[in-house]
């Protein structure tokens, strides 16, 4: 495995399809005492090392009746439970060149003292939305400081209830968010006027107002399906505020790769204010109904990386050329507002394809 080629043509083989014993009885089992698990081997899922780790278990059955009687007892001697035999696939660690590698280290490096809390403040006032919400990050949240964070809006004018229908700002001139629920397929003002808060790094509320938007929604091929808003703004966010850089969803699963029991660190936002990573420690409920749309964030170091709404659908070059109409309709130079595609080619592709 240390031979580069070797690697690479192993994971580019396919998923490694991992068996695990299972025995019945397994409920009734115990570990024998003093036998430790042994490692036996390894295993590789594209670019996650498995060792396979064996251990031994007492299966504490009821004796078969026939075993009670003298004679048998006399012949054979007491009964013995069955000792089991099983063999499990426990992560090891990920080939240094991987992208799953770069994230997961990335991340246990900058988790510490960290919370899943993105709001120190997110209150509507006495007569909200004319009145401005008040609200403070919390700088100690995990995704605090990333290139990008300021593009996720706290709230704006159209939210069902707070947190809700959330905006993520993609460009410096449109914001994206779920299409069900939002209207009819198409190009529309219907929320024209709709104030939208962003806010700096420095806790400066910035404003801005809807101009138009094209909605997105159906389709069974998971191939051109469609779910998602756009928004125009009526001006440019701010330099203060920062558009997240994109990446498509069929060129991340070639090189992000999931297995069970192996890290994967993705931050999603919620309704109620929070962020999760998805693992132990940072994991929050994201799929409760109204967290449709909020952004599922690719966390490269010191980069949130948009990659798609949760239960909707990411970025593609359709999305963008949706980008473009609705900037010719309102006679902008569409070339100015073009979503930055975050390049990870330098990473191996492991040939995963999404289902």
């Amino acid at each position: 495995m240390s031979n580069q080629r070797t690697k690479h043509e192993l994971a580019r083989g396919g998923l490694v399809v991992f068996l695990l014993a299972w025995v019945a009885g397994f409920a009734s089992s115990e570990v024998r005492a003093g036998d430790a698990p042994e490692v036996v081997g390894g295993m590789t899922n594209g670019p996650i090392v498995f060792r396979m780790v064996r251990f031994e278990v007492t299966n504490n059955v009821t004796p078969p009746a026939h075993w009670t009687n003298p004679a048998i007892v006399k012949l054979r001697g007491p009964y013995v439970p069955p000792v089991l035999s099983y063999t499990n696939a426990v992560f090891a660690n990920f080939f240094p060149d991987s992208l799953n590698h770069l994230i997961w280290t990335n991340f246990i490096a900058h988790t510490n003292g960290r919370s899943t809390t993105v709001w120190w403040e997110r209150t509507h006032p006495a007569n909200w939305p004319t009145n401005p919400p008040v609200v403070k990050w919390n700088p100690g949240s995990l995704l605090y400081g990333w290139r990008g964070f300021t593009a996720i809006s706290p709230c704006w004018e159209g939210e069902v209830s707070s947190g809700q229908v959330p905006i993520t700002a993609l460009t410096r001139r449109h914001g994206y968010s779920r299409g069900h629920g939002m209207g009819a397929d198409g190009f529309s003002t219907n929320y024209v006027g709709r104030k939208v808060w962003f806010v700096t790094s420095k806790n400066e509320l910035v404003t801005v107002k809807v101009v138009s938007q094209v909605v997105r929604i159906g389709g069974n091929d998971p191939q051109s399906r469609r779910d998602y808003t756009i928004f125009l703004f009526d001006r440019d966010l701010p330099p203060g505020i920062e558009p997240m850089g994109v990446v498509h969803i069929t060129n991340l699963a070639a090189k992000y790769v999931f297995a069970s029991g192996a890290p994967m660190p993705f931050f999603k936002t919620e309704q109620g204010g929070h962020v999760s990573a998805g693992i132990a420690g940072f994991s929050v409920d994201t799929w409760k109904g109204g967290d449709s749309g909020s952004p599922d964030m690719l966390p490269l170091p010191g980069e949130l990386v948009f990659v798609s709404g949760r239960s909707t659908t990411g970025p593609t070059p359709q999305m963008q050329a949706d980008m473009d109409e609705l900037c010719r309709r309102q006679n902008l130079d569409s070339k100015r507002y073009q979503m930055r595609w975050v390049d990870l080619s330098r990473f191996p592709d492991y040939g995963v394809k999404p289902k």
